[in-house]
């Protein structure tokens, strides 16, 4: 057996530290012990390799027939890409969001950036009366949405805030966007993109006035400087 002093505590291990304090252990260790580690059991469920290429072969046969039917259509529009565009969504949430060991703050912008993108095409390439619901709506809410949800994780994991900065300033910049879109009036009801801009501006001041130090490590270690 062997003792910590300063935890009191006697711990069998073959470990030279102690596990709470890290301090140098004294005794010696019965030579017939052998530690046991528990076994890792992984929280992911594998997908099988069959399920994967039957979802990935009905996907391929739905983008080739979707293709065909509006290359054979007269219609003169592309209304293929909103369901290929969907399908193409399906699988980037999958893979990004589900199974990419990434950090969670880049999964959650990248997969609100692609949805806006793709909300946009469906808006401005169907024939309505009311054309423009992502730019007035969909796009400052979901970074709304985005920037408020990095920010609780930040908050919550507080020993890892660092990581997360610099997908949180990526997004903070895309809130501009639609207070530019106000200004050239494209966007024609202005309050969801104020609110969108108003939460962005008040993370920059927060994050500048509180982690001035973090920033400035972030920017050198991403574009090493």
């Amino acid at each position: 057996m062997k003792k910590c002093d300063k935890c009191n505590i006697t711990i069998e291990t073959k470990q030279h530290y102690c596990p709470l304090c890290h301090q140098v252990l004294n005794g010696e260790t019965d030579p017939t012990f052998k530690e046991i580690y528990p076994e890792y059991v992984s929280l992911r469920r594998k997908v099988l390799p069959l399920t994967k290429k039957l979802l990935l072969f009905i996907s391929m046969c739905s983008i080739i027939i979707l293709g065909i039917i509006n290359i054979a259509d007269s219609s003169g529009t592309y209304w293929s890409l909103i369901p290929i565009g969907s399908i193409i969504y399906f699988w980037f949430l999958v893979r990004v969001g589900v199974f990419s060991r990434r950090n969670i703050a880049f999964r959650i912008g990248l997969l609100t950036i692609l949805l806006i993108l793709l909300l946009i095409y469906i808006d401005y390439s169907t024939v309505m009366s009311n054309n423009g619901w992502s730019v007035d709506f969909t796009m400052p809410l979901l970074l709304f949405s985005c920037n408020l949800a990095i920010s609780f994780i930040i908050w919550i994991r507080r020993l890892n805030y660092r990581d997360y900065f610099f997908y949180l300033l990526i997004i903070i910049i895309f809130s501009i966007i639609p207070m530019v879109l106000v200004f050239v009036k494209i966007v024609n009801i202005a309050w969801p993109s104020i609110t969108s801009f108003s939460l962005a501006i008040t993370i920059l001041l927060f994050i500048i006035f509180f982690f001035p130090k973090s920033i400035k490590e972030e920017i050198k270690k991403r574009f090493h400087a």
